[in-house]
């Protein structure tokens, strides 16, 4: 014959219950929030370049011997201090000869949700500039100024925390 539980026990198993619903929502709530005071950041891998997989050329010709720019990979790391390192490694062709270099930016950041906004500086500028990003599904994408050097044109990067 089972035991009737007493008022305290049942009060007892109720407010278990009800601390594991909120902590099950809250985790939920979270993790759909990479800018939630609970996370922790981390280092995104650059997946495509104007839309296209990386390694990608996003400006110029296709030719062996084309003037052309290519961008063969990146990282950006947030860090929960809110400050933040981009890399872009770009390869600039002209006429088969190949230029590798790094383009690098380091700062702070902001967030208002899923929008992230990365300060700057220019060579040779005397105020900060910003970059816009966009977080969704685990993915940041941003446009990533100056990385064509000779048009001094952005392309749009998209990085997965995968």
């Amino acid at each position: 014959m089972p035991v009737p539980l007493s008022i305290q026990t049942r009060l007892r198993r109720l407010f278990h219950a009800t601390i594991l619903g909120v902590l099950a929502l809250a985790s939920v709530a979270c993790g759909d929030n990479p800018f939630s005071p609970y996370w922790d950041g981390g280092t995104y891998e650059l997946r495509y370049a104007n839309n296209y997989p990386v390694p990608a050329v996003v400006s110029g010709g296709y030719g062996p011997n084309a003037i052309r720019t290519e961008v063969t990979s990146g990282t950006l790391t947030l860090r929960r201090d809110h400050s933040y390192q981009l890399l872009v490694d770009v390869i600039d062709w002209d006429h088969g000869v190949a230029y590798e270099s790094t383009v690098a930016f380091v700062g702070r950041y902001e967030n208002e949700g899923r929008i992230l906004y990365l300060n700057y500086f220019s060579v040779g500028e005397a105020y900060s500039s910003v970059m816009v990003a966009t977080w969704r599904h685990g993915r940041i994408e941003i446009v990533v100024p100056e990385v064509d050097v000779d048009l001094r044109a952005g392309v749009l990067c998209v990085f997965d925390d995968r």
